[in-house]
């Protein structure tokens, strides 16, 4: 079917003109391109195949020692051939002197301690595998409290714009009225104020959304000028009457885990240092070349370190002293995170249960009240029964606890991630 030439023109004209939608990003999403694309939580995984790649040379030995030149030679080279001596006719042979030797050396290091050495080492990449859940749980909670106010922000513009509406209805209405002298002049110019005033909020709130916007694009790792829009719907959740399980805390909180295995790996390099009271051994071989006749001699010499001597030892003895103490710190650092958070949640649920109600009273009082008087006063003041000031205020204040039933919203959405962030619940 072959359309009409002015019907492919229409359509071909709407789709040029249409505006490009931004790319809708819920907080899932977000989430998934922050763990994904985020530097920093990259790093820690490179710095963890870096343990690993280090652990794989952890038991090898130190290269052998190849070395060669004269041992035992006179200065004089003359001695180095048979010397023929002849004392009262009697012939005698000295044989020569000196030797050219070739020696290597190889350093046996003991077994035990490389193994203890290595699994110290593969231990460490653990750690920054939990440090890096650990900070990826921070900047989750950042994404979470900035898509919060975004989706707020969203909500206000919307309150703002209908306000906008509304006042320049009721200043063209005013202005109607003026010319058969039923408002006043003032009446209008606060309108108008206000009008003025409503437009500086929402070019404020506007700058606040990009600085959000540029915010969650930092730790999505895209450009900063990069838009999308986001899903509006929130989520409020029942944190405020759940038991609080500490053990949850032990076995959840990624920094609360990345302290158990740094405790491990302080217990792993304690072990590697302990065994460094035990001996390493060595072989040495070396073949002399003698000069002058002389047979060729050799030297077989085996060799044992002695790590007890109290010159030697007193290293690794404060070491391994040290690292128990460096165990206790982080044992009693565990303590606190566990002992801190307890406390917080339990905070986090009392202040929660309390914004909580200030919404339902919101909800059902506050708002309800003011938007009848609202509708009121608009009624009186469309049937010449009431004044353009009283509407004014009315709707003034409407709009003041419409805001300030966001704003207690928004601080419900930040205590819900403050609450995930201490459970690690993402």
């Amino acid at each position: 079917m072959v359309l009409p030439i002015h019907h492919a023109l229409i359509i071909f004209f709407t789709l040029i003109s249409a505006p490009l939608q931004a790319q809708i990003f819920t907080y899932d999403s977000v989430k998934a391109t922050i763990l994904n694309a985020n530097p920093e939580l990259n790093m820690y995984v490179n710095q963890a195949k870096a343990f690993d790649a280090m652990a794989t040379g952890a038991k090898a030995w130190d290269a052998p020692q190849v070395s060669a030149g004269f041992f035992m030679t006179p200065y004089n080279p003359s001695y180095w051939q048979t010397q023929t001596m002849d004392d009262k006719g009697t012939t005698t042979m000295n044989p020569g002197m000196g030797n050219f030797m070739i020696q290597a050396r190889q350093m046996i290091p003991n077994p035990s301690r490389l193994h203890a050495t290595q699994k110290y080492m593969q231990a460490r990449s653990t750690v920054e595998l939990e440090t890096q859940k650990a900070t990826a749980n921070n900047l989750l909670t950042q994404a979470k409290i900035s898509y919060a106010d975004i989706q707020i922000i969203e909500k206000k513009l919307v309150i703002i714009s209908e306000a906008k509406r509304t006042l320049q209805t009721m200043i063209t209405l005013g202005e109607r009225k003026i010319a058969y002298n039923q408002e006043s002049l003032a009446s209008i110019y606060k309108a108008k104020s206000q009008l003025a005033i409503l437009n500086s909020d929402e070019s404020m709130l506007q700058s606040e959304r990009k600085q959000k916007m540029y915010l969650l694009n930092t730790l999505m790792n895209r450009s900063k000028e990069m838009s999308f829009q986001i899903d509006t719907v929130l989520v409020i959740k029942e944190y405020e009457n759940k038991p609080v399980d500490t053990s949850a805390l032990s076995t959840n909180r990624s920094d609360v885990l990345a302290l158990e295995k740094n405790i491990q790996v302080m217990q792993l390099k304690q072990k590697a240092e302990q065994y460094k009271s035990r001996p390493d051994f060595g072989i040495e071989y070396g073949h002399m070349f003698a000069f002058g006749q002389n047979p060729n001699l050799f030297t077989l010499m085996g060799m044992i370190s002695i790590p007890l001597a109290p010159w030697s030892s007193k290293m690794y003895k404060s070491n391994v002293s040290a690292a128990n103490y460096e165990i206790k710190a982080m044992q009693n650092q565990k303590q606190s995170i566990v002992n801190e958070s307890t406390g917080m949640i339990y905070s986090l649920q009392s202040e929660i249960k309390s914004v909580k109600y200030q919404l339902e009273l919101y909800k059902t009082m506050i708002l309800p009240s003011l938007q009848k008087t609202y509708d009121v006063a608009m009624i009186a003041y469309a049937q010449n029964t009431g004044e353009l000031f009283m509407a004014l205020d009315a709707r003034m204040n409407v709009q003041m606890a419409q805001m300030q039933h966001l704003d207690i919203l928004l601080k419900l959405l930040t205590l819900q991630a403050d609450y995930e962030k201490q459970l690690q619940l993402d």
